[in-house]
This record gives C-alpha cells, structure tokens and sequence, in this order.
C-alpha cells in the first residue's frame, strides 16, 4: 500500500509541475525508444523494459538533490547504474533530450581501446550496456526554478572497469 501510495504521489506531483508540451517527451515509452534506438545502432539486440522500483529508485534521488540540482555538475555524482543530467536556466529539458546528451557521449567512446578519449562517454557506455535489461528515469524541476535535474537508474548496473559495453 505503502508503494502505491508513493507512486501516486509521484505521478500527482509529476503532472501537476511539467508542462504539457513536455508529457510526450517524459513518458517511459519516450524514454525507452531513444535508449533501445541507441543500443540497436550498436547491435545491442536486448531491448531494455522500464522498471517502476527504478523509477521510484530515480525520483527518490531526485527529490533528495531537489534543492541543490547537482550543482557541483552531473558529471561528478555518476556512479555505476546510474545517468544524472540537468540544465540550469531552463524548464524546458526533458527525459528524451537528457537521453540524447548521453548518447550523444558516442563521439567521445573508443571502442578499440575501451576508453573515453576527449571527453566523457560513461553515461553513453550505460546506455548501450549489453546486459543492462532494465531501467527506470525520473524528472524533477528544481527548487525556485532553477532548473530541470533528470536521473535513470538501470539494473543489472554497467561501467564495469575492462569490460566492453557491447
């Protein structure tokens, strides 16, 4: 009951702060396409699923830096399973363009020495983690609109040191 309770509230809350332009793009289907795109361009034939514990996951995470919105810089708080973006000055940032930052990572990924070279690529290498089957993504304004902090957490976790992405 618990769990129901926090999923409404989340889906409430949810509704009631993203403006309807941005429900098309925020929606797990939206957020799946753009993952299972990127992973099919690498032969990854394992469509990821959205999971609604990761997505709990995500949002709780979320709300704990609400007020703060990782001002110290997503790229200093990933950790292994886990994708944080955000833009500063802006409501309009949804869960489809943070996706397409980290697959945009691409460019920055060197397959043949399994490294990132000119820039960061570990949230791309999570996108495209062969053996990542599940994730779950949430979206949350930050406090006094400063902002739009999104999260995806994917289980079984990637970025595993000297291991391939696919």
């Amino acid at each position: 009951m618990k769990r129901i309770t926090k999923i409404l509230v989340m889906l409430i809350s949810f509704l009631s702060i993203t403006p309807l332009g941005l429900l098309a793009q925020n929606h797990p289907n939206d957020y799946l396409e753009i993952h299972n795109k990127a992973r099919a361009s690498v032969g990854v034939d394992v469509k990821m699923e959205w999971d609604k514990v990761l997505e709990i996951e995500a949002q709780d995470f979320l709300f704990e830096h609400k007020g703060d919105c990782l001002k110290a810089g997503p790229g200093a708080h990933f950790s292994v399973g886990q994708n944080n973006a955000r833009k500063l000055g802006s409501l309009n940032f949804s869960g489809v363009d943070a996706v397409r930052t980290w697959v945009a990572q691409k460019k920055h990924y060197n397959y043949k020495t399994n490294s990132c070279v000119g820039g960061d690529c570990r949230a791309y290498k999570q996108v495209v983690w062969k053996t990542t089957t599940h994730v779950g993504c949430g979206r949350v304004i930050c406090h006094n609109d400063a902002g739009i902090l999104i999260t995806c957490v994917y289980d079984p976790p990637g970025n595993i040191p000297a291991i391939h992405p696919y």
